[in-house]
């Protein structure tokens, strides 16, 4: 026995900014399971983002709250799991910890590093990283670091004296059933009391049945080429995780985070007969106009489905298909719309602008589209290109990045991720004479609040050629209207109330002189 097995057992800590993070929830749920001390530093930064700023010199920082827990944990390793927009800010939150504490293990995992592990292993600030899932070989990393073992862990890729090993993929846990539940706890414990969600986020299932260009599920397919990705949890082991789940923190709602919800029709039924007799409360998820059908609206509405979330992207359905890997017909999404409308389930279709060589006569069928449906919301963003998907190659073709970019975006650099509202929709429009996107946003959020026709006599007076941007305050009061008009303002109390409190928060340690001193 290698005296490595005597040593008491690696201490785990895991700094996660932002958001509550499923997978780190998981590996720590597996880690505590194995009997490994795991901590975490949460860091919502509510009041700290690209749209304003309400921090002060003198708060206290998100570094001297990492280092207070350093110092009172002592961990023997520290690990993020950031997307790609978290990437940068996660480096440097690895290199002031390095240079202060040389002798701790940085490891690295997530959607990121699964993208470009190549990359992120030669940043001089990361030790060690996992590739792929992680349930289980987290805890073999646990145990066998600081033995040779650690070398040649599956899964694992680990400096050590200059030389980098790059070990073969792990294969996936096909029964997700042994997987232990999330380690809810650890995210909720450091939420204030006042401020703990009203929704639980839970996922049942592994994988998407899809590829498309744009998605970090595109990385997977190439990742876990020749295995089965989409796996699925029991139904009984869902309600069983939501049942304790309940009783514990009294949350209002269910947001399921499973890429699509329906792909077995008769596990759905099974799952949501279920959760009709143990939950029942409102959920919402994600669905699939090539996997619906009338009796799953029929289902979804009956067990106390609130909200329907779709990607449509772009009405082009040659680019669909061509360019996203998107395969549905807009029959298919106008006949799902018509559904969801009869059986009065509100729903959402997503839009993506500054898709590689979209065209003016694309922007205006997506309104034509939206139009027809008529969603609850349209929620519409720009595309921000993931690292290794294929959608890079089209973006390279149409000039619209170029190689340069693309080291950036490996980098978690992108500068188009850090701008925010119209600017961000366009700018690959800047120096073209195209649609006046701003007429574009203005368009789709009237849908939300006038009759289909008036759309329609807007589009025959041909507005989306108006030169003027439409002023941010109009654009701003629409949206509100819109959102008010959805019942969904409680996203934006919800954020402002986070904010204050944050803030105010702030304001009392400094007050009280609660400063770390380094």
């Amino acid at each position: 026995m290698e005296k490595a097995d005597m040593k008491k057992k690696a201490r785990f800590l895991f700094i996660q900014p932002e958001t509550e993070n499923i997978g780190v929830e998981y590996l720590t749920a597996s880690l505590r399971k194995a009997k490994y001390p795991v901590d975490l530093v949460y860091l919502p930064q509510p009041y700290n983002n690209i749209a304003f700023r309400l921090t002060k010199e003198g708060y206290q920082t998100d570094k001297e709250k990492v280092l207070t827990k350093i110092r009172a944990f002592g961990p023997d390793v520290i690990g993020f799991s950031p997307f790609t927009s978290q990437y940068a800010w996660a480096v440097e939150q690895a290199r002031w910890i390095k240079e202060k504490y040389p002798k701790v293990t940085i490891l690295f995992g997530g959607v990121h590093v699964n993208s470009v592990p190549e990359v992120v292993i030669e940043n001089r600030y990361v030790d060690a990283i996992i590739v792929g899932e992680a349930d289980r070989q987290i805890v073999k990393f646990g145990k066998n670091l600081g033995t040779d073992r650690i070398l040649s862990t599956e899964s694992v890729w680990i400096k050590k004296n200059g030389k980098t090993y790059r070990n073969q993929l792990a294969k996936l846990e096909t029964d997700l059933d042994k997987l232990p539940m999330p380690d809810k706890e650890i995210f909720y414990q450091q939420i204030p009391k006042p401020l703990r969600s009203l929704s639980y986020v839970i996922m049942g299932s592994r994988g998407c049945p899809f590829a498309c260009a744009y998605c970090s599920n595109n990385v997977y397919q190439k990742l876990y080429a020749g295995q089965r990705r989409l796996r699925f949890r029991s139904p009984e082991n869902i309600i069983k995780e939501l049942e304790g789940a309940k009783k514990k923190y009294q949350f209002k709602l269910v947001e399921f985070f499973d890429d699509v919800i329906a792909v077995d029709e008769e596990r759905l039924k099974k799952l949501l007969s279920l959760y009709r007799k143990k939950i029942k409360l409102p959920f919402t998820c994600y669905l699939h106009p090539q996997l619906a059908s009338k009796r799953i609206i029929k289902l979804l509405k009956k067990s106390n489905c609130c909200w329907l979330k779709m990607g449509v992207q772009s009405a082009n359905e040659e680019y669909r298909k061509k360019i996203l890997h998107r395969f549905e017909s807009n029959e298919e999404i106008v006949r799902l719309s018509k559904w969801c409308r009869k059986y009065k389930l509100d729903f959402s279709l997503d839009h993506i602008f500054n898709l590689p060589g979209e065209t003016e006569k694309d922007l205006v069928e997506a309104v034509r589209l939206y139009n027809k449906c008529r969603p609850t919301i349209i929620n519409f963003g720009s595309l921000i290109y993931l690292p290794k998907t294929d959608i890079i190659e089209e973006g390279l073709k149409k000039k619209i990045i170029n190689k340069k970019d693309v080291e950036r975006i490996n980098e978690g650099k992108d500068p188009v991720s850090r701008l925010a509202n119209i600017d961000l929709f366009c700018y690959q429009y800047k120096n073209q004479k195209v649609t006046n996107i701003s007429v574009i946003v203005l368009l789709f959020m009237l849908i939300l609040i006038t009759p289909e026709w008036f759309i329609n006599f807007l589009l025959k007076k041909k507005i989306y050629r108006w030169k003027r941007q439409i002023p941010k305050p109009v654009l701003v009061t629409v949206k509100i209207i819109s959102k008010i008009k959805a019942k969904q303002m409680y996203i934006y109390f919800s954020a402002l109330r986070s904010t204050w409190y944050y803030w105010r928060h702030g304001r009392n340690e400094e007050r009280k002189g609660i400063r770390i001193i380094e």
